[in-house]
């Protein structure tokens, strides 16, 4: 079996400075640390001499020497990448003799980890993905959290920022699940430098400021340096540069007193990229020189390869134009290697300037047009609006106005989605409501305090209240359980009544066509089969023939078979009303499709898991359409689990959503087991279709996809679909854009 390793340590580093203006970005890359020591930050790790000793006193191959090995390597991850892939390798080696599901993921994040720092994306893609297999086969999705986001990181690295985001936000929502303050304030900071890159400052501040807070309130000092040096770049690019340097002023010096190198060299960086605006190249190119003296210690050619593209920058603007091209070629030729697209894009810009000024137009303009598409396809709206206002003004000097007028217009087009004048303002508006909030949050920590001391002396009394109070509650509940049970078997016996009177008028309605004889016939299997399976086990628990601890292993099966009840009920109660001629209930509104499409998630996570299927996304955040809420929430919510219902275990569906002319697409993709031609042609051919067994054996109406088709048409959309046998299927919705 190919090992594959993964990281037990948060560590912070230094991601991006770069671009025409010296653009600074920066990231707090997250990885996984040991569930055993629950947070294992840089400062809380013991030292490698120690750790090494340690290891002398684990010559036993078990779960003890693992974790020490994965101590180590962690210690080495801002020291030797080699080191940190060799103790983690070791660490998979004992996990796999072992047979530790957990401490294999944990080993193979940490080997991601260093390939991530490596340059080398592809490899720690694919250990990554790994991993991430591993927690769904094994039921570890507290695990998933930093491999969401370490994935995310290395698209961010490629220059992909919408499938960045997507990852991030994902491992916000396993973030929050897990309450990890920590993973939280960090991928805040990550997403947040994905909106700086796209332009939206307000968005990116906004993101800081949560991250920022989370951060002090846990005294996190490495990660308030990250935050602070986050919010420097943001009022650099706001042009407020007095501001900016007093969030710099106070990093540096957090940084120095912490010994993180990584802070550091960010510091000189972004104090180069605001003397450069200030036309200060001396110095500016001072603070170049001196970090990259210092990133020559921490040995990290991404680094290096940042410090180089500015250090051209400064060049190019200095006029000198023979060292500009020696080290923009430089900077080519590293990124190529570290498959930095980003990094890619900025250099042929770069290039392409130099041949402009220098009068080869052709040559320039080729280049720059290669970087415009790079930059533009990464939402780099800063950047894609100087590359555009350098090829209308080369185009203008060729003599070419068409193509010169078509520049300008995209350069104004990107100048009017910056806005950066009410972006300052923003900026503003959200850091004092941050000091407000900062302060108010001190006051109500004081009163907190008083509050605390008043109440001791009272402690006795409320406790001797509190537990007659309980006692009282626990006879009331005994009283209503007891007496729920009277009524509840009253009830069975007025539904078994109930149910032979159905079953005697069922006899006399054989005329009825044979769909809905099959729909009620299916209905009331899948009513009773879970109804039978809760009160069957409540009475073996009552009976006292199963343990609570049973019980609770049965518990998520039948919430998954209610759930699938709910959802039968609401698609026959809907088709029915659909069915009433002359009722029209549509509520037409503005609807946010990504919020919408999270919230089906969260409805049928629980039926996903069951499966260990992966319920993915790849929608923009600002993507809205007009429909009915409810009934595009029902439609969502039938596709999803039609989806879910004919996936194979471990399988995948995504929902992807993009503005297509005045419509919004929506596509639900699975990776299922399809359908043949012939049942693709009778889906939608106006009539409910007799349902299929899915994968796991589950049965419906066939009422769902009718009732999609009816609620898509009445919001003035349309439906299709695309399957084949074996190979999955995709159903694809269009509707009016808003």
């Amino acid at each position: 079996m190919l090992a594959i390793f993964i990281s037990i340590k948060t560590n912070i580093f230094l991601e991006k400075l770069r671009g025409r203006g010296i653009i600074p970005v920066w990231i707090a890359v997250l990885c996984l640390w040991a569930a055993t020591a629950q947070r294992v930050l840089a400062g809380e790790t013991p030292a490698i001499d120690s750790l090494k000793k340690e290891l002398l006193n684990h010559t036993k191959e078990d779960t003890g020497r693992a974790n020490v090995l994965l101590y180590l390597s962690v210690r080495y991850h801002d020291i030797s990448a080699d080191s940190q892939r060799y103790y983690a390798r070791e660490a998979y080696r004992i996990a796999q003799k072992t047979g530790n599901k957990r401490y294999i993921v944990r080993a193979m994040n940490q080997v991601g980890a260093a390939q991530l720092f490596s340059g080398m994306y592809d490899s720690s893609l694919a250990t990554y993905r790994a991993a991430l297999g591993m927690c769904n086969r094994y039921n570890m999705p507290d695990l998933k959290e930093y491999i969401y986001t370490n994935i995310g990181n290395i698209y961010l690295r490629t220059g992909d920022n919408p499938l960045a985001l997507t990852y991030f936000d994902s491992g916000a929502l396993f973030a929050e699940k897990n309450n990890n303050q920590i993973g939280l304030a960090r991928i805040r900071n990550n997403i947040g430098s994905i909106y700086y890159e796209m332009g939206a400052y307000t968005l990116a501040l906004k993101s800081y400021l949560k991250g920022l807070q989370l951060h002090e309130k846990l005294n996190n000092t490495k990660d308030v340096e990250i935050s602070l040096l986050n919010m420097s770049n943001v009022y650099y690019r706001l042009k407020d540069y007095p501001k900016a340097k007093e969030y710099i002023a106070r990093a540096m010096k957090m940084a120095e007193e912490s010994g993180s190198d990584y802070s550091v060299v960010s510091c000189h960086i972004t104090y180069a990229s605001i003397f450069n605006e200030e036309k200060k190249y001396d110095s500016a190119m001072i603070s170049l020189q001196k970090a990259m003296a210092l990133a020559k210690t921490v040995n990290q050619p991404y680094v290096t390869n940042i410090i180089i593209g500015n250090m051209a920058e400064c060049y190019l603007r200095l006029g000198n134009m023979d060292s500009a091209y020696v080290l923009y070629n430089q900077s080519l030729e590293l990124s190529k290697e570290l498959q930095d697209g980003e990094g890619i894009a900025l250099a042929k810009s770069g290039l392409g300037q130099i041949w402009v000024k220098q009068g080869k137009f052709s040559q320039g303009v080729s280049y720059l047009l290669e970087a415009l598409s790079m930059l533009e396809q990464a939402g780099m709206k800063e950047q894609s609006l100087e590359t555009a206002d350098i090829l209308a003004t080369s185009y203008e000097k060729m003599g070419d106005y068409k193509s010169a007028l078509r520049y300008y217009k995209i350069k104004d087009a990107y100048r009017d989605t910056l806005n950066k004048a009410e972006a300052l303002q923003n900026a503003r508006n959200l850091e004092y409501d941050y000091q407000i909030d900062k302060r108010e949050a001190q006051i109500a920590l004081l009163e907190k305090d008083k509050d605390i001391e008043a109440s001791k002396s009272q402690l006795q009394r409320i406790l001797l209240i509190a537990a007659f109070a309980g006692l009282v509650l626990a006879l009331v509940i005994a009283y209503l359980f007891f007496t729920n049970l009277k009524s509840a078997k009253r009830n069975n016996e007025l539904i078994l009544q109930q149910k032979n009177e159905i079953e005697d008028q069922a006899r006399k309605l054989e005329e009825l066509n044979n769909f809905k004889d099959t729909t009620f016939s299916v209905l009331s299997h899948d009513l009773r089969s879970p109804i039978n399976a809760l009160t069957g086990t409540m009475a073996m628990l009552d009976a006292g023939i199963i343990t609570p601890e049973e019980f609770a292993q049965h518990k998520q099966e039948l919430d998954n078979k209610l759930q699938s009840v709910t959802l039968m009920l609401d698609n026959l109660l809907q088709w029915a009303k659909s069915q009433m001629k002359g009722v029209n209930t549509l509520d037409i509104e503005k609807i946010n499709v990504k919020r919408k499409v999270l919230q089906s998630f969260a409805v049928m996570k629980d039926g996903a898991q069951q499966k260990g299927i992966l319920l993915t996304h790849n929608i923009p955040d600002e993507l809205y359409l007009r429909a009915d809420r409810n009934q595009l929430a029902m439609v969502l919510r039938n596709l999803l689990s039609n989806a879910i219902k004919f996936t194979s275990n471990n399988g995948v569906v995504t929902v992807s959503a993009r503005e297509v002319g005045d419509k919004v697409e929506i596509a639900v993709t699975d990776t299922g087991v399809g359908m043949p031609a012939h049942r693709v042609t009778q889906l939608f051919d106006g009539t409910p279709n007799a349902s299929s067994a899915g994968t796991g054996g589950e049965k419906g109406t066939g009422i769902g996809l009718h009732l999609s088709y009816d609620f898509i048409k009445n919001n003035g959309g349309d439906i299709s679909v695309d399957s084949r046998e074996g190979d999955g299927t995709t159903f694809t919705i269009m509707l009016p854009v808003a």
